[in-house]
């Protein structure tokens, strides 16, 4: 530019042109003023005797110090009109950028801008102050905004503010951008301002409505400003004269820290609640978050006793001990109802209006969340109550968390796969039609993808929208969904053989996450223990032992941390091929008397340990689980082959193998490789390679058992699973040298 300007070649002008970037930042606006300055101060002129512009480069440099871009820029815009001066400063208090539709609602009010503005902004943008792009105007670079937001004298700074937003907020109406804009410029005048008791309900009002318009586009730390400041700006009695008021902005409060993870003030904010809450509905709300809080301090049994209060005064009470008969009598009873239960039958029944009913499914379903945790045999009784007041009182998202929790407790609970897999894919089809979708899919990932929907479609494939599940709940602020969801993708990734590195690093991740909601963080540790003993990796200090975990689960009486506890071991212990120690523990801990994904492969890992031990002890009792498990898994690959079969085929294999039917156990254990490989577990590859490996050595065919255990070597090591590899070589090696 320069070069061209003068009409001198680049190399004369290149220390020039370095010292005007170096200057001005290379803004074109700053570059203009700064040269139309430097020859104003004649420090560049056109020699007659050089015939070429001329100029000393030491003292252009000395009189433009460091800060002489903004010196310039505010004596360039003392100069400017008066009126594109107000107008400048306006849009100064927006920051960098404003829009046209935001001018327009100040012109038209009058009170902010007297004069037509659109003229002075076309002036700005040719004097490169402004440029448009569509609807935008913005400032050519942020210096140039400070420095014109700096020349409004400091006492009239947050006044303009307040007239601005003033202005905006009369016209704003249900626009929320706008509302959102006049609270903004609100704010700023309220910081350290004397306030009227009018302007405080005023202002404290307008925070709360802008809250809501944050957390309805999910922009929660903005929202957690807004509320703050609306609880600032109440009254000293403001629970006698603003209680609705108060009412809401505690509410929301206690909603966004449990976003964040902020326990102490969202058990400060219940407390307020409770404490001034004039009726039995305006406790609702609160009571619905004290539960959420005892659950992620991991108080899942006072989680349930509190909404199992709730539901008492709403008519609805349950027995806190239930057996199992009386699960097998609620299912069976409302069998009829569901037989001929449809997608196109439960889309006529009307929508639910009764807000107590209403009411009573929300703390029915919260009920069940935690039931899960504390008291799983309760969540039949509670599911089938669901659909009894759907079918009853109409249809709510409610009452689709109701159908797939009653597939999933007839599941847990009876023999009827196939009927429980259809009621919850009626549920999961209204799911994917609800608006609420997104949130519905991260309240269901337990109940439905990682277990019943599991158990009857290829694991793989329903794993791999955890993820999904996971971005979908941290975007509607639901961060206990969301954490549930990665750890589920955690523990179902493990089990599947996924990379071992990728599922610790995973897990790390989760560990991290969980740290302020601890309803999943014990149990991450337990997985992530199983993780790093297969692949050899270190894990740090805070990552408590399976005692420790233990101790915590017993205290806080959460059944199912200890069962995540229990399994993690016996998965450690059979991959390390310590059988006496997986049959220990599960002698220690029954078989479950409900169904899940976990207690299938409880099953497989206790079969494959119980033949072993059979073969080489000769005990009958473990002849007999071994029979068990290859009746159960048989059951399960008739459901889904494709997740079901190798591991079935697997303990046939060894069952032949116990009984001397050394041909079928050889056909049996081929079949299983072929089955593990074509339906992609690896890791389950690799064990009946090692598995059939350890039968040709034990049966005179050594040459061939080496080569299968050095094949399944290389598998562990594709899995990540480097201790266990390096546990079999040492195998391989001591074998070959006792032979």
């Amino acid at each position: 530019l320069i070069s061209a300007k003068l009409y001198l070649p680049i190399r004369y002008t290149r220390e020039l042109a370095s010292l005007v970037h170096r200057k001005t930042r290379g803004n074109p606006f700053f570059t203009i003023q700064f040269l139309k300055s430097v020859i104003q101060n004649k420090m560049l002129s056109f020699s007659v005797k050089s015939r070429r512009w001329i100029w000393d480069i030491e003292t252009i440099d000395m009189q433009m110090i460091s800060n002489g871009v903004a010196e310039l820029l505010t004596t360039t815009f003392n100069c400017l009109p008066v009126k594109l001066m107000r107008t400048l400063k306006i849009v100064s208090c927006f920051g960098s950028q404003i829009e046209d539709s935001t001018i327009d609602l100040m012109n038209l009010g009058q009170q902010v801008l007297s004069f037509d503005v659109q003229n002075e902004l076309q002036l700005a943008v040719r004097e490169g102050i402004l440029e448009k792009a569509g609807p935008i105007y913005q400032f050519t670079h942020d210096l140039i905004q400070q420095a014109i937001y700096d020349l409004i004298p400091a006492g009239n700074r947050k006044f303009l503010h307040k007239t601005i937003g003033t202005s905006l907020l009369k016209s704003a109406a249900d626009n929320q951008t706008i509302h959102i804009l006049a609270v903004d410029q609100i704010n700023i005048f309220c910081k350290d301002s004397i306030l009227s008791p009018e302007e405080r309900s005023q202002y404290a009002r307008a925070n709360a409505t802008a809250a809501k318009f944050a957390i309805a586009a999910s922009r929660f730390e903005q929202a957690r400003s807004y509320i703050d400041t609306g609880i600032k700006l109440l009254e000293t009695g403001h629970w006698d004269s603003q209680y609705s008021l108060s009412l809401d902005l505690f509410e929301m409060s206690a909603s966004i820290s449990c976003t964040h993870g902020d326990i102490t003030k969202m058990s400060s904010c219940l407390d307020e609640i409770l404490s001034h809450a004039k009726t039995f509905d305006d406790t609702l709300n609160a009571s619905y978050m004290l539960a959420k809080l005892l659950a992620s301090s991991s108080k899942h049994d006072e989680a349930v006793v509190n909404c199992l209060a709730i539901l008492s005064n709403f008519g609805e009470d349950f027995p806190q001990q239930v057996e199992l008969p009386n699960i097998l009598n609620k299912l069976s009873a409302i069998q009829p109802l569901l037989r001929d239960l449809t997608v196109e039958r439960v889309k006529i029944l009307p929508p639910m209006t009764d807000t107590t009913k209403l009411n009573t499914m929300k703390f029915l379903n919260m009920l069940c969340t935690y039931c899960d945790m504390a008291a799983p045999m309760m969540i039949p009784l509670v599911s089938c109550r669901m659909v009894e007041l759907t079918l009853h009182h109409g249809f709510c998202d409610d009452s689709i968390v109701g159908l797939i929790l009653t597939g999933y407790g007839m599941f847990l609970f009876t023999h009827n796969v196939h009927e429980a897999y259809r009621i919850g894919k009626v549920g999961e089809y209204l799911r994917e039609e609800s608006p609420n979708k997104h949130r519905l899919k991260s309240r269901l990932v337990a109940e439905w993808e990682s277990s019943l929907k599991m158990v009857v479609e290829p694991a793989q494939a329903v794993s791999s929208t955890f993820p999904s599940l996971y971005e979908s709940a941290m975007m509607l602020g639901d961060v206990e969904s969301a954490i549930r969801c990665r750890y589920l993708y955690c523990v179902t990734s493990l089990y599947l053989g996924i990379e071992l590195t990728s599922v610790s690093k995973d897990l790390v991740l989760c560990i991290q996450q969980s740290a302020k909601y601890q309803h999943v963080l014990h149990s991450a540790m337990a997985v992530f223990r199983a993780s790093i003993h297969l692949s050899g990796e270190g894990g740090g200090d805070e990552i408590k032992s399976y005692e420790e975990l233990s101790q915590i689960g017993e205290q806080s009486r959460n059944s199912r941390l200890l069962y995540n506890v229990f399994m993690s071991q016996i998965f450690q212990n059979f991959w390390s091929r310590d059988y006496v120690a997986v049959v220990k523990l599960c002698e220690k801990q029954p078989p479950s008397k409900y169904k899940h994904i976990l207690e299938v492969m409880r099953c497989f890992f206790e079969g494959i340990a119980s033949m072993s031990l059979a073969r080489h002890t000769h005990q009958f009792k473990w002849r007999v689980i071994g029979e068990e498990a290859v009746k159960n898994m048989a059951k399960l690959e008739m459901i889904n082959k494709w997740t079901f079969e190798n591991k079935s085929k697997l303990l046939q294999a060894e069952l032949h193998y116990l009984d001397g039917h050394l041909n079928s156990a050889e056909v049996a254990y081929k079949a299983s490789i072929v089955s593990a490989r074509e339906h992609k577990f690896l890791h389950e590859e690799a064990l009946a390679y090692e598995l059939y490996g350890i039968f040709c050595m034990e049966n005179q065919m050594v040459d061939q058992g080496v080569e299968q255990l050095n094949i399944a070597l290389d598998k562990y090591k594709q899995w990540g699973a480097m201790k266990k590899a390096e546990e079999l070589q040492h195998f391989i090696d001591a074998y070959e040298i006792s032979t």
